[in-house]
């Protein structure tokens, strides 16, 4: 009988390692936070169980890898999303970020750790302001996080207009807060901590500044994250200075490497995509983003180059079962094909090729015996779920994230029956709402949306 600190049992066992199938009536068995057991259920009294967790009518999966994400964004929810759109992300977003406080954002980095655990994720790549108060708010309720301070060197208000004026003291000042951050971080909290070098953009970093933050991340031993490719402004702006694509301008520099997550590559060309192949670098894809703006990267030609990829939440919409039906949707309109990418294609990017692109497919992303124990119950007893009949498809095409009901990351709990454990939910919903009536007062006049009087009820 041996012993065990938890023991978490499910109708349906969904590992998602290559060798491994659906399994009905499963269980995994986590001692000292790592997975000792993934598969069919042993006899009752085979396990010793500090803790057991109930499986009757759940199943079991790897938690969700998001890996690019900006867990304090939500301040910007439904400002993009009609209208003008991505060009928004310019007149909007940028123009706003620099009168967001300290305090704004360390109460919108707590609101987005409680929304990713409720959404089943697990483990997040975070490039973001105040990166100090995202670790502290994942510190808290035991959020696996990989972060990296927003370095730039343009003044993001100016963007919408075209003006790419480098500011060489905003670009110093914002690197050294970023390695500032991963010296005092990295590797905090049994490693659950981590960070990374983050330059924003192909083109908010001028040539100098890229090459900079990839000696320090090199020096410091992390990764990179960097928007690349996301707008056609950026495109057109590479393209007028160096000739030739964003992915091939950081190419040229000699910034790409196999520890280079790039977001987005909306609107990467054939040679970009040549490029982060022959770089080695790995692919962030944000399917629930891309049909709100009505476009779509080329997901075929990167994955015909054999690119690593793994699919991720992007911003204000924290839902990785909305983004893998949008995947699937839009990947099998564009091909006129069914098969473009099946229910555990989607579920495999959400998880484990996730992990592979930050580099952790040897810690986390599936549940087999010495990984990490980061793995979530969903409740399929519902009426939306049923019949259930186990398969890849009855995740991806049916379940929501309210359907999570149970989160566990280094084989601790953080978050029993829907409710995050560590983190006060309606208190820091209160603190929102206290704040939503001047952040509308901001985003109105930038052409930001917004119907609410001063004390934040609706307005008549």
């Amino acid at each position: 009988m041996p012993d065990i600190d938890l023991l978490i049992g499910g109708d349906f066992l969904y590992p998602m390692t290559d060798d491994m199938p659906v399994i009905v009536g499963g269980e995994v068995a986590v001692r000292s936070g790592r997975i000792v057991y993934a598969g069919s259920a042993k006899p009752s009294g085979h396990w010793r169980a500090a803790t057991t967790i109930d499986g009757r009518g759940r199943a079991v999966l790897p938690g969700f890898v998001n890996c690019h994400s900006h867990a304090a964004s939500a301040v910007f929810r439904s400002q993009s999303d009609d209208g003008a759109g991505g060009r928004a992300l310019y007149t909007v977003a940028f123009r706003a970020e620099r009168d967001i406080s300290p305090d704004d954002w360390r109460d919108l980095a707590t609101l987005g750790c409680i929304d990713m655990l409720k959404a089943g994720i697990t483990t997040i790549n975070d490039i973001w302001y105040e990166p100090e108060a995202l670790a502290e708010a994942a510190a808290a309720c035991g959020l696996r996080a990989v972060i990296a301070n927003k370095v730039f060197d343009v003044k993001m208000e100016h963007l919408w207009q075209g003006d790419y004026t480098r500011q060489a003291d905003i670009g110093a000042a914002r690197l050294r807060d970023g390695v500032a951050f991963v010296e005092r971080w990295h590797g905090k909290h049994d490693g659950r901590i981590t960070g990374r070098i983050g330059a924003h953009a192909s083109d908010t970093c001028g040539p100098e500044l890229h090459r900079e933050a990839f000696a320090e991340a090199q020096r410091l031993g992390v990764g990179l994250h960097t928007h690349v490719a996301q707008s056609p402004q950026e495109v057109a702006h590479i393209r007028q200075r160096h000739g030739c694509g964003p992915v091939e301008y950081l190419r040229d520099l000699g910034v790409l490497g196999p520890h280079s997550v790039l977001a987005h590559l909306t609107f990467a060309g054939a040679g970009d995509l040549d490029a982060v192949r022959d770089a080695g670098a790995r692919y962030a894809h944000c399917p629930i983003i891309y049909p709100r703006r009505g476009v779509y990267p080329d997901v075929a030609g990167i994955r015909s180059r054999g690119i690593v990829m793994g699919f991720a939440t992007d911003w204000m919409m924290n839902d990785p079962f909305e983004g893998m039906r949008n995947a699937m949707q839009a990947l099998r309109l564009r091909a006129n094909s069914h098969e473009a990418l099946t229910s555990r294609d989607a579920l495999w990017f959400s998880t484990a090729g996730a992990a592979r692109a930050l580099g952790l497919d040897g810690e986390v992303g599936t549940l087999e015996p010495g990984k990490k124990a980061d793995l979530i119950q969903v409740a399929v007893e519902r009426a939306h779920m049923q019949p259930f009949y186990g398969d890849y498809a009855s995740i991806a095409f049916y379940a929501k994230a309210s359907d999570v009901v149970t989160g566990v990351i280094d084989g601790r709990v953080v978050m029993r029956d829907g409710a995050v454990v560590g983190l006060d939910e309606a208190a820091m919903i209160a603190a929102i709402k206290r704040r939503t009536p001047r952040w509308a007062a901001l985003l109105e006049p930038l052409g930001g949306v917004a119907r609410l009087d001063a004390c934040g009820c609706p307005s008549r």
